[in-house]
């Protein structure tokens, strides 16, 4: 018998069973079968084909340290790597160990080699384009020449090198030998190289002549420079050949009667001078003030500027003076405001005592004169 406490609640039901099974069905009449509904668009049939796939994986090897969690990250999770020399490609935004961007340069450049002997085995290509990917190919394997010389534990160090599996530090030194062994591939000699190595030749052959005629040490060329004191060897032989013009013999009879006449204009100058003691006074005060100019010399060359600015700044301190007096007499205004205001104050509260006494004494003769106008009203 059922409890008693639960009859008459809400949303239970008493007229069906309380036990609910599901038709006995055999399991060896189920199926997991699942039937395709081409017509149905929601659904998306992909046709495989596996002669395609098997020839896509031939080849391919699993790694131990693959990962396989379908991970949202920006690494490029391939699953695979091909033991044929290829290299899987970071992602967008990661970052290349030194490794991989050693090996992905090797792959970039053999592409780029291959592709420019490509192009110029065409028929097609005219003579200035072959020029022009000539010397892209000499540049490209010069490059490939540095980076096959290239000692990856100098460059990098042994931390950074201990990081990459010994696999591929192993692999990365076999390559580097089989390239060592290998012959190199020169580029084709061209005409433009013969011009820049012509230029060379006559650049280095005057390089040469220049140094035998002024010598290769820099000591003895420093001091001459020092000694004019001029900042390049052209302008320090320009004034040794003015200088030397001057000891000519025709140049030397000039300056000899040159100095003669001043000589003697001196020595008439000195006599004129000893002669009046007015004219020493004038020396002396000569004397003086050139003192005064070298003292003041190294003044002469801002005082232009000091002037300048001092002119510049007159202006402003005309305007900052009448500024400062127009606001001694804003002060005092409002000095005289205040004053005035205060005065005001003092007399609005007097007005306003006396006139509430005022109103005061009328509202009570008025109280007094209502009181008379009942009384005479009562008698009626």
């Amino acid at each position: 018998m059922a409890d008693p406490k639960f009859h008459n609640l809400p949303g239970i039901v008493y007229d069906q069973p309380d036990v609910y099974e599901t038709p006995d069905v055999p399991e060896t009449e189920t199926s997991d079968y699942y039937e395709e509904d081409p017509e149905n668009s929601a659904i998306e049939c992909l046709q495989l084909s596996t002669k395609d796939c098997f020839n896509k994986f031939k080849g391919k090897y699993l790694k131990g340290d693959v990962d396989f969690s379908d991970k949202i990250s920006k690494r490029n999770r391939t699953g695979y790597m091909a033991r044929s020399g290829l290299w899987e490609i970071n992602g967008e935004g990661e970052r290349e160990t030194p490794l991989q961007k050693y090996r992905r340069l090797q792959c970039e450049m053999r592409e780029l080699l291959d592709e420019m002997s490509a192009i110029q085995a065409n028929t097609e290509t005219s003579k200035e384009e072959k020029k022009s990917y000539e010397v892209i190919s000499g540049v490209v394997t010069s490059a490939s020449k540095v980076l096959q010389c290239l000692h990856f534990e100098e460059v990098l160090g042994k931390e950074m090198a201990s990081k990459s599996t010994e696999a591929e530090l192993k692999k990365l030194v076999t390559q580097v030998t089989e390239y060592k062994k290998g012959d190199a591939v020169m580029p084709p000699i061209t005409d433009i190289h013969l011009a820049q190595e012509n230029r060379i030749a006559e650049l280095e052959h005057r390089l040469y002549t220049l140094e035998k005629a002024v010598g290769a040490k820099p000591d003895k060329l420093n001091r001459l420079i020092g000694a004019l004191g001029v900042s390049n060897l052209l302008a320090g032989v320009q004034q040794l050949s003015a200088k030397a013009a001057l000891l000519q013999p025709a140049q030397l009879s000039l300056l000899e009667t040159r100095l003669l006449g001043l000589g003697n204009k001196m020595n008439a100058v000195a006599e004129k001078t000893s002669s009046s003691p007015q004219e020493s006074d004038r020396e002396a005060k000569v004397m003086e003030l050139y003192k005064i100019a070298k003292r003041t010399e190294p003044i002469v060359q801002v005082l232009p500027e000091m002037v300048a600015r001092m002119q510049s700044l007159e202006a402003l301190h005309k305007y900052s003076s009448n500024f400062s007096k127009a606001i001694a007499e804003l002060e005092a205004s409002q000095t005289m405001i205040l004053t005035g205001l205060s005065q005001n104050k003092v007399l609005l509260q007097g007005i306003q005592e006396t006139s509430a006494v005022q109103f005061d004494n009328l509202e009570k003769e008025v109280k007094k004169l209502e009181n008379r106008l009942n009384a005479i009203k009562l008698p009626k």
